[in-house]
Protein backbone atom coordinates (compact mmCIF):
# COMPACT_ATOMS: atom_id res chain seq x y z
CA UNK A 1 0.00 0.00 0.00
CA UNK A 2 1.51 3.63 -0.51
CA UNK A 3 0.68 6.44 1.65
CA UNK A 4 -1.12 9.79 0.85
CA UNK A 5 -1.08 12.84 2.21
CA UNK A 6 -4.22 14.86 0.99
CA UNK A 7 -5.17 18.58 1.46
CA UNK A 8 -8.73 19.27 2.14
CA UNK A 9 -9.94 22.88 1.95
CA UNK A 10 -13.82 23.88 1.63
CA UNK A 11 -15.17 25.20 -1.34
CA UNK A 12 -12.58 24.47 -3.56
CA UNK A 13 -14.14 22.30 -6.40
CA UNK A 14 -13.02 23.76 -9.56
CA UNK A 15 -11.55 21.74 -12.14
CA UNK A 16 -12.94 18.18 -10.50
CA UNK A 17 -14.06 15.62 -12.86
CA UNK A 18 -17.09 14.38 -11.34
CA UNK A 19 -19.73 15.24 -9.50
CA UNK A 20 -19.97 17.63 -6.61
CA UNK A 21 -21.89 17.68 -3.51
CA UNK A 22 -22.22 21.46 -2.84
CA UNK A 23 -22.17 24.36 -5.34
CA UNK A 24 -23.88 23.66 -9.04
CA UNK A 25 -25.04 20.48 -9.75
CA UNK A 26 -23.18 18.59 -12.73
CA UNK A 27 -24.67 15.13 -13.16
CA UNK A 28 -22.52 14.53 -16.08
CA UNK A 29 -18.77 14.21 -17.20
CA UNK A 30 -16.23 13.68 -19.61
CA UNK A 31 -14.24 10.53 -19.66
CA UNK A 32 -10.81 12.23 -20.85
CA UNK A 33 -10.97 14.63 -17.26
CA UNK A 34 -11.22 12.43 -14.67
CA UNK A 35 -7.79 13.49 -12.98
CA UNK A 36 -6.08 12.91 -9.57
CA UNK A 37 -8.51 9.77 -7.90
CA UNK A 38 -7.73 7.03 -5.66
CA UNK A 39 -9.19 4.72 -3.08
CA UNK A 40 -7.68 5.27 0.59
CA UNK A 41 -8.16 4.76 3.66
CA UNK A 42 -7.21 7.70 6.42
CA UNK A 43 -5.04 6.11 9.28
CA UNK A 44 -4.16 9.71 11.22
CA UNK A 45 -4.36 12.93 11.61
CA UNK A 46 -1.56 15.48 12.44
CA UNK A 47 -1.25 19.10 12.33
CA UNK A 48 0.16 20.51 8.99
CA UNK A 49 0.18 24.36 9.80
CA UNK A 50 -1.71 27.29 11.97
CA UNK A 51 -5.03 26.60 10.36
CA UNK A 52 -5.18 23.17 8.87
CA UNK A 53 -4.46 19.56 9.76
CA UNK A 54 -2.91 16.85 7.67
CA UNK A 55 -4.64 13.27 6.95
CA UNK A 56 -2.62 10.51 6.27
CA UNK A 57 -3.88 7.85 4.05
CA UNK A 58 -2.91 4.33 2.83
CA UNK A 59 -4.27 4.05 -0.81
CA UNK A 60 -5.26 1.05 -1.93
CA UNK A 61 -6.14 1.95 -5.54
CA UNK A 62 -5.00 4.34 -8.23
CA UNK A 63 -7.97 5.35 -10.27
CA UNK A 64 -7.00 8.71 -12.21
CA UNK A 65 -4.09 10.85 -13.07
CA UNK A 66 -0.99 8.43 -11.34
CA UNK A 67 0.34 10.14 -8.18
CA UNK A 68 3.49 9.75 -9.19
CA UNK A 69 5.45 9.25 -5.43
CA UNK A 70 5.02 6.69 -3.22
CA UNK A 71 4.20 8.96 -0.08
CA UNK A 72 1.80 12.25 -0.45
CA UNK A 73 -0.34 14.10 2.13
CA UNK A 74 -3.82 15.74 2.21
CA UNK A 75 -5.54 18.27 4.94
CA UNK A 76 -8.48 19.99 6.21
CA UNK A 77 -9.49 23.30 7.81
CA UNK A 78 -8.37 23.64 12.24
CA UNK A 79 -11.35 23.17 13.99
CA UNK A 80 -13.96 22.52 10.66
CA UNK A 81 -14.95 19.76 8.80
CA UNK A 82 -15.40 21.84 6.07
CA UNK A 83 -12.71 19.92 4.03
CA UNK A 84 -14.42 16.61 4.42
CA UNK A 85 -14.74 15.10 7.85
CA UNK A 86 -12.31 11.76 7.20
CA UNK A 87 -13.20 8.98 9.80
CA UNK A 88 -10.17 6.52 10.30
CA UNK A 89 -10.55 3.48 8.94
CA UNK A 90 -13.10 3.88 6.87
CA UNK A 91 -12.22 3.09 3.33
CA UNK A 92 -12.92 6.37 1.03
CA UNK A 93 -13.24 7.13 -2.84
CA UNK A 94 -11.03 10.91 -2.67
CA UNK A 95 -10.63 13.31 -5.73
CA UNK A 96 -8.23 15.73 -5.23
CA UNK A 97 -6.45 18.91 -7.08
CA UNK A 98 -2.87 19.30 -7.44
CA UNK A 99 -1.71 22.67 -6.58
CA UNK A 100 1.89 23.11 -6.97
CA UNK A 101 2.59 20.16 -4.78
CA UNK A 102 0.06 19.16 -2.53
CA UNK A 103 -3.25 17.29 -3.36
CA UNK A 104 -6.41 19.38 -2.16
CA UNK A 105 -10.11 17.88 -1.62
CA UNK A 106 -12.76 19.05 -0.48
CA UNK A 107 -16.63 17.58 0.02
CA UNK A 108 -17.26 19.68 -2.89
CA UNK A 109 -15.15 17.31 -5.56
CA UNK A 110 -17.36 14.10 -4.43
CA UNK A 111 -14.99 12.68 -1.91
CA UNK A 112 -17.29 9.85 -0.34
CA UNK A 113 -17.15 6.34 1.40
CA UNK A 114 -16.19 3.92 -0.81
CA UNK A 115 -19.87 1.92 0.10
CA UNK A 116 -21.35 4.43 -1.83
CA UNK A 117 -19.21 5.04 -4.45
CA UNK A 118 -19.24 1.40 -5.84
CA UNK A 119 -21.06 2.04 -9.18
CA UNK A 120 -18.58 5.18 -9.88
CA UNK A 121 -15.69 2.89 -8.82
CA UNK A 122 -16.59 0.48 -11.10
CA UNK A 123 -16.40 3.30 -14.31
CA UNK A 124 -13.00 5.03 -13.17
CA UNK A 125 -11.65 1.51 -13.64
CA UNK A 126 -13.04 0.65 -17.11
CA UNK A 127 -11.88 4.28 -17.99
CA UNK A 128 -8.71 3.37 -16.61
CA UNK A 129 -8.46 0.51 -18.48
CA UNK A 130 -9.95 1.60 -21.63
CA UNK A 131 -12.83 -0.13 -21.24
CA UNK A 132 -16.55 1.57 -22.33
CA UNK A 133 -17.49 3.43 -18.98
CA UNK A 134 -21.85 2.74 -18.42
CA UNK A 135 -23.31 6.03 -20.01
CA UNK A 136 -25.79 6.30 -16.65
CA UNK A 137 -24.93 4.67 -13.60
CA UNK A 138 -25.44 5.40 -9.74
CA UNK A 139 -25.93 4.12 -5.98
CA UNK A 140 -29.49 3.48 -4.38
CA UNK A 141 -29.61 2.83 -0.87
CA UNK A 142 -31.09 4.61 2.02
CA UNK A 143 -29.36 7.12 4.71
CA UNK A 144 -30.48 8.63 7.80
CA UNK A 145 -30.27 12.57 6.02
CA UNK A 146 -28.48 12.08 2.65
CA UNK A 147 -27.71 15.36 1.12
CA UNK A 148 -27.16 17.06 4.55
CA UNK A 149 -23.93 15.67 5.99
CA UNK A 150 -20.92 13.47 4.17
CA UNK A 151 -21.21 11.74 7.79
CA UNK A 152 -24.84 10.47 6.74
CA UNK A 153 -23.02 8.73 3.70
CA UNK A 154 -20.84 6.38 6.48
CA UNK A 155 -24.42 4.82 7.01
CA UNK A 156 -25.96 4.38 4.24
CA UNK A 157 -27.52 0.94 3.57
CA UNK A 158 -27.60 0.06 0.02
CA UNK A 159 -30.51 -1.80 -1.42
CA UNK A 160 -30.59 -4.59 -4.32
CA UNK A 161 -32.88 -5.62 -6.35
CA UNK A 162 -34.90 -1.86 -7.03
CA UNK A 163 -36.05 -1.93 -10.28
CA UNK A 164 -34.73 1.70 -12.40
CA UNK A 165 -36.26 3.15 -15.47
CA UNK A 166 -34.30 5.73 -17.65
CA UNK A 167 -36.48 7.16 -20.11
CA UNK A 168 -36.11 9.85 -22.50
CA UNK A 169 -39.25 10.77 -25.01
CA UNK A 170 -41.37 7.46 -25.44
CA UNK A 171 -38.35 5.13 -25.33
CA UNK A 172 -37.86 3.61 -21.92
CA UNK A 173 -34.84 1.15 -20.70
CA UNK A 174 -34.79 -0.43 -17.35
CA UNK A 175 -32.35 -2.04 -15.21
CA UNK A 176 -32.04 -3.51 -11.57
CA UNK A 177 -29.80 -2.71 -8.67
CA UNK A 178 -27.14 -4.63 -7.62
CA UNK A 179 -27.04 -6.36 -3.97
CA UNK A 180 -24.55 -3.26 -3.15
CA UNK A 181 -26.95 -0.80 -4.59
CA UNK A 182 -24.81 0.08 -7.52
CA UNK A 183 -27.07 0.22 -11.33
CA UNK A 184 -25.71 1.20 -14.28
CA UNK A 185 -27.23 1.57 -18.01
CA UNK A 186 -25.31 0.97 -21.38
CA UNK A 187 -25.98 0.85 -25.15
CA UNK A 188 -28.33 3.97 -24.22
CA UNK A 189 -29.04 6.23 -27.66
CA UNK A 190 -27.65 9.97 -27.62
CA UNK A 191 -30.29 12.20 -26.10
CA UNK A 192 -31.58 13.72 -22.82
CA UNK A 193 -32.91 11.38 -19.91
CA UNK A 194 -34.89 11.09 -16.57
CA UNK A 195 -34.26 8.66 -13.66
CA UNK A 196 -36.64 7.06 -11.53
CA UNK A 197 -36.82 3.83 -9.33
CA UNK A 198 -40.05 1.57 -7.95
CA UNK A 199 -39.56 1.82 -5.06
CA UNK A 200 -40.83 -0.78 -1.89
CA UNK A 201 -43.91 0.69 -0.12
CA UNK A 202 -42.96 2.97 3.20
CA UNK A 203 -39.32 4.12 1.12
CA UNK A 204 -38.94 7.52 -0.04
CA UNK A 205 -36.68 9.79 -2.26
CA UNK A 206 -35.40 12.88 -0.31
CA UNK A 207 -35.84 15.44 -2.46
CA UNK A 208 -38.06 13.68 -4.84
CA UNK A 209 -38.99 16.74 -7.41
CA UNK A 210 -35.86 17.96 -7.83
CA UNK A 211 -33.96 14.07 -7.99
CA UNK A 212 -37.18 13.20 -10.34
CA UNK A 213 -36.39 16.79 -12.29
CA UNK A 214 -32.85 15.65 -13.09
CA UNK A 215 -32.14 15.60 -16.91
CA UNK A 216 -29.06 13.31 -18.25
CA UNK A 217 -27.90 14.28 -21.52
CA UNK A 218 -26.44 10.83 -22.97
CA UNK A 219 -23.44 11.20 -25.85
CA UNK A 220 -20.43 9.82 -26.75
CA UNK A 221 -17.73 10.30 -23.81
CA UNK A 222 -19.73 11.30 -21.00
CA UNK A 223 -20.78 9.19 -17.79
CA UNK A 224 -24.05 10.71 -16.27
CA UNK A 225 -23.90 9.77 -12.20
CA UNK A 226 -27.25 9.31 -11.49
CA UNK A 227 -26.99 8.30 -7.10
CA UNK A 228 -31.37 7.93 -5.64
CA UNK A 229 -30.90 8.83 -1.82
CA UNK A 230 -33.33 7.43 0.68
CA UNK A 231 -35.03 7.63 3.49
CA UNK A 232 -37.46 5.30 5.45
CA UNK A 233 -40.81 6.24 6.60
CA UNK A 234 -39.90 5.70 9.94
CA UNK A 235 -36.72 8.76 9.94
CA UNK A 236 -37.61 11.41 11.97
CA UNK A 237 -35.09 13.66 9.82
CA UNK A 238 -37.45 13.03 6.39
CA UNK A 239 -40.74 13.69 8.50
CA UNK A 240 -41.10 17.17 6.65
CA UNK A 241 -40.42 15.89 2.90
CA UNK A 242 -42.62 15.73 0.14
CA UNK A 243 -43.50 11.95 -0.57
Amino acid sequence: MRLVKLVALFGFWQGAGVSFSCGPYFPCWNISDVGVVFVGTPIRYKAAGPSSIAVDFAVSETLGTPLGQKWVTVNKSRGTDSGYPFRMGVEYLVFANKIKSELWTSSCLGTRPVIVATALVRQLRAIKERRPAAQIFGFIGTEPYPGVSPASRLEAKPIGSISITAKTGSAEFRTSSNPDGSFEFSGLPAGLYHVSPTLPEGIFIWFMKFVLAHEFSVQPGVACEADLPLYPKDDPFGANQPR
